[in-house]
């Protein structure tokens, strides 16, 4: 059996950081933009890094040979941990980390109805400012016999080092299909269902609704292998956003009309 923290498996998505150029163009009157579908890709990046980090300091008690300080209060109610990176510290990713991650926690991982909080205080990534509050609820075993979560992410911002900001929200199911009970997480295999919504780096506002499961893989590098979201920009046609059918490739596309703008991550 996997030991498994009460935050196992809730880096889903430990893809790697990546901006893809943003096209528009009127080509038979189709508005080309791409904008809203990557901060849309960028959030849920910057986010699930973040969340993984979370868990390897709930498995490990720390992220890295320099740190950074791992601080559990387990008397408190809820419990509290707090991951406090300093000015900056290099962690087992490569990524520099710098302020706190502050979590608590009502209950073991894997008990219905245990809800973990995550907030950040004046904490950065690779110099990309992230706030907002991220929320999983353990909502039991479905018909299938796998474990699902509840995400929730609200009030969430990413200033990234240009000095440019997004804002986005999503309200999210996860089911664990595969790897629950082997040693390591590198099987580990999810499908997340839900929707998002934000405002993108030029001020535009969208909604993104997944219409096929999104496909986490923990053995592929680049995590999400299959999926569909439908992404519509405010005032704008909607961007069918397709991430494969299951192979391990670095790139996804976005469908304006019946245009293909293929993105590399």
């Amino acid at each position: 059996m996997k030991k498994i923290t009460f935050l196992a498996a809730i880096a889903l998505i430990g893809l790697a950081l990546s901006f893809a150029s943003c096209k528009k163009d009127s080509t038979d009157g189709i508005d080309l933009e791409t904008q809203s579908s990557t901060d849309n890709y960028l959030a849920d990046n910057q986010i699930n890094d973040e969340l993984k980090q979370v868990d390897e300091a709930a498995a490990n008690n720390k992220l890295g040979k320099a740190g950074p300080t791992v601080i559990i209060d387990s008397t408190s109610t809820p419990r509290v941990m707090t991951i406090d990176y300093g000015t900056g510290t290099i962690c087992n990713d490569g990524k520099q980390r710098s302020g706190k991650l502050i979590v608590t926690w009502t209950g073991r991982y894997r008990d219905v109805g245990t809800v973990i909080t995550i907030t950040t205080d004046n904490f950065f990534q690779n110099g990309n400012q992230i706030e907002g509050t991220k929320t999983i609820t353990n909502q039991g075993r479905n018909t299938s016999g796998n474990l699902t979560y509840s995400i929730s992410v609200s009030g969430s911002k990413i200033k990234t080092v240009d000095g440019k900001s997004r804002t986005w929200n999503s309200t999210r199911t996860r089911e664990w299909i595969a790897g629950e009970n082997t040693p390591t997480p590198t099987d580990d295999v999810y499908l997340i269902t839900g929707t998002a919504n934000g405002v993108n780096a030029n001020g535009l506002s969208y909604t993104a609704n997944i219409t096929q499961a999104l496909r986490f893989d923990l053995s592929c590098q680049y995590r999400l292998t299959a999926g569909e979201i439908e992404l519509t920009p405010q005032g704008k046609q909607v961007r069918i956003i397709n991430y494969g059918s299951g192979t391990c490739d670095n790139t996804y596309t976005v469908k304006v009309g019946n245009k293909l703008i293929t993105i590399t991550r």
